[in-house]
């Protein structure tokens, strides 16, 4: 099992993949001269992984392409499926983020186009509706029935829309402020708004119009006869923002004609008059891009603080109006670099960042002078290579000679303004990778070219590591304390680093047999997360993993209890993170202490945003220890051995460990170096117990051969040697 460890739950996972993408343009310095060119649609879509790049590719075909109605259908049919599959899991959270992907291919203006049918994507809507209905929640439930009425036949339409009512009347009755005109939709238009910022179509856009003006006519009637002072100022406040939550109501459906004509209902106050103006040069724009770019600006939300005073929504509706605006920049003016300069931003606030990368380059291409393209640009294509490094590899390492002459352009051009994050970033993040594959000396080589041209702490921590390993203790001193003679932005990144490298020179003192070192170090470390911990801007993430460190290291100190204190304090800090789970177990189970990691298990068992592979691994690590300590199974870890069904490779193990599997044939079910050093070490553990000492450490040499030192069962192979022990009892710290 690898060290690098996820805390994602199913969820989040969706949204990180589709985030993830390959790359899209050809591997030069600069895109290509002449327009971007459009990407044809595959076949079909079989996984999470190829449907963040077929996403991706989608968003850069522009709305008049011949190609969008194929390519759609292609991602439409993998979406349909992906919902009927969480739907029959048994996860609904999933299958409304899968229905809002689904209603963001259609663009605002092609929803007000020829109707289409989509029996698929209304039966799959209807399913999250009925879903959602009978759990009470009302706003996936709304989203759904919209997506029915814009895509259904006549008796679905008219069923979702009476649906919609119903939902409607629900909402209305049991809002608290049902008994005040003024306040008694508030969280009716709250629950529209939220739909119509993610799926502008006609029918909801009309539905929230019509509650604008009708909360806007109740409003003026109670301004002019309410005697309550605070009531009327209210009243009339809310009247005078109608104009402007109708205009951007309508720009979020990229309806310049529908705005005007909505508009006509209310009387505007003056800086909706001035945003009308703003519209109308926009609308006219015939010599360049600026009315258009200047009316986006109206719209851009401000910085992230802003999410705590706007609702989502609004953040939701903003972004969406500023690509609206954009794209139509980017058609009427191709040649425009600051219309895909912004229409990249707001195609990064959807996570498409491959997309918004191509356009960024199409901005440096047409204007090479813009630092903000550059640094951008230098952020998305590092965002972009972690995400496809941990999927396809050898698409990444591909991508370094265009990020080489990206970054040797961009030190030309700005000397005195470096771009962040460099080239030394790049390169660790391939490093990294490589390293997670068991391939250490390319991982080496790309790691000293990073410390050459700019020493990072994570580049020198990770070839400090590998020095370790290989047992080249020199060398991993030396770059530990090159690491801690770096200069830091903050105190924070120095106690984060500080605290990595004693910790770490403190375990080469004690490889050295350097006792008093070791304890000094382990002394300052110590002092450095104590700090660490009690900073107070520190996320809760982070503060579980420095307690973990701390738990490590107190271990280490000969203070076991505290150090399991810190490690049950963690889990209670990062709720739900593996990291806090996986990390302590594995420490415990490689120094043979039993019952902490069984409590371990037991907390982690009935998680379900815990992932099974990881669970299993537990059970593995805590049936073998019971077996070498004559201990008898827990009752849960058997039961949970004997119910999994999960991926293959962690079934296989699962039989194996219960006898029901022989090595030859999961050595020969491995497919990689990675599930061989696991098959290596699982059978060395079992022939130890049983006194084939020798075969064991044979197997367990065959481990590190295979360099997989990412790995869990790397490590342990390599302590178990050096100890010349499988411990059969809690190991005394040392």
């Amino acid at each position: 099992m690898r060290l690098f460890l996820s805390g994602i739950s199913p969820l989040t996972g969706w949204l990180a993949l589709v985030l993830a993408a390959a790359p899209l343009l050809p591997a030069c310095a600069r895109a290509p001269r002449g327009e971007l060119q459009a990407p044809e649609a595959p076949k079909s879509i079989p996984d999470l992984d190829h449907f963040a790049l077929a996403l991706n590719q989608f968003a850069l075909l522009p709305e008049n392409s011949p190609k969008r109605a194929d390519f759609r259908r292609v991602l439409l049919d993998f979406l349909v499926r992906y919902i009927d599959k969480t739907l029959d899991d048994e996860r609904p959270e999933e299958a409304v983020e899968a229905l809002q992907f689904a209603a963001g291919l259609w663009r605002p203006s092609e929803l007000r186009g020829a109707r289409q049918i989509e029996p698929g994507l209304c039966a799959a809507a209807h399913r999250i509706y009925v879903a959602a209905a009978r759990r009470g929640n009302e706003s996936p439930a709304l989203f759904a029935a919209a997506i029915e009425q814009q895509f259904g036949d006549d008796a679905v339409r008219k069923r979702a829309i009476a649906s919609w009512t119903e939902i409607e009347g629900w909402v209305v009755r049991n809002s608290p402020f049902s008994d005040e005109p003024v306040l008694r939709h508030e969280e009716l238009e709250e629950s529209l708004e939220e739909i119509a910022a993610d799926f502008p179509a006609p029918f909801v856009v009309q539905r929230l119009t019509d509650l604008y003006v009708a909360r806007y006519e109740a409003a003026i009637e109670v301004a002019s006869s309410s005697e309550n002072l605070e009531l009327g100022l209210a009243a009339r406040h809310r009247a005078e923002v109608t104009g402007y939550l109708v205009t951007r109501l309508y720009l979020r459906a990229d309806d310049f004609d529908g705005a005007g004509q909505a508009l006509a209902r209310v009387e505007l106050d003056m800086p909706t008059r001035k945003l009308m103006e703003y519209l109308d040069s926009a609308r006219n724009a015939k010599k360049s891009a600026r009315p258009l770019l200047e009316l986006a600006r109206q719209f851009l939300p401000d910085d992230e603080d802003m999410s705590e005073r706007i609702p989502p929504a609004f953040l939701t509706q903003g972004w969406g109006i500023v690509e609206n605006l954009a794209r139509r920049a980017v058609q009427r003016f191709p040649d425009d670099p600051f219309a895909h300069l912004l229409l990249a931003r707001a195609l990064r606030k959807q996570g498409l960042v491959d997309a918004a990368i191509a356009h960024l380059r199409r901005t440096v291409e047409l204007k090479e002078d813009i630092f903000d393209a550059w640094q951008d640009l230098a952020s998305m294509q590092q965002t972009s290579l972690e995400r496809i490094a941990a999927i396809d590899l050898d698409a990444a390492l591909a991508r370094m000679p265009q990020l080489e002459k990206f970054h040797a352009r961009a030190v030309e051009l700005w000397r005195d303004r470096p771009i962040r994050p460099g080239l030394a970033e790049a390169q660790y993040t391939l490093a990294e990778a490589l390293y997670e594959q068991g391939s250490v000396d390319r991982a080496k080589d790309l790691l000293q070219r990073s410390v050459r041209g700019e020493p990072q702490p994570a580049a020198l921590d990770l070839l400090g590591t590998i020095e370790f390993k290989d047992g080249k203790v020199a060398e991993a001193r030396r770059h530990y304390e090159t690491l801690l003679g770096l200069p830091f932005d903050n105190q924070l990144l120095r106690l984060r680093w500080e605290t990595q490298g004693r910790a770490q020179l403190a375990a080469i003192a004690r490889r050295e047999g350097k006792a008093d070192e070791a304890k000094q170090e382990m002394q300052t470390a110590l002092r450095q997360l104590n700090k660490l911990i009690a900073f107070p801007s520190i996320p809760p993430g982070e503060r579980a993993s420095r307690l973990i460190d701390r738990g490590k290291l107190l271990f280490h100190m000969g203070d076991v209890e505290q150090a399991v204190a810190d490690f049950r304090q963690a889990r209670d800090t990062a709720d739900g993170r593996a990291e806090a789970y996986a990390e302590p177990m594995i420490f415990l189970v490689s120094h043979g202490y039993y019952e902490e990691a069984l409590a371990i298990f037991r907390a982690a068992a009935p998680r379900e945003d815990l992932r099974g592979s990881l669970k299993l691994y537990f059970a593995l690590w805590l049936h073998e220890m019971a077996l070498r300590q004559g201990r008898p199974q827990d009752p849960g870890v058997i039961a949970f051995l004997e119910a999994y069904k999960g991926e293959r490779w962690p079934t296989r193990l699962a039989e194996h460990a219960q006898g029901k599997l022989s090595f030859d044939d999961l050595l020969r079910g491995a497919s990689d170096s990675g599930e061989r050093a696991e098959a290596y070490f699982y059978e060395a553990l079992r022939r130890w117990r049983s006194g084939n000492t020798a075969g064991a450490k044979e197997l367990m040499r065959k481990v590190l051969d295979t360099r997989r030192m990412a790995f869990f069962e790397y490590d342990m192979a390599q302590s178990y040697l050096e100890w010349d022990d499988l411990p059969a009892k809690a190991r005394t710290p040392r």
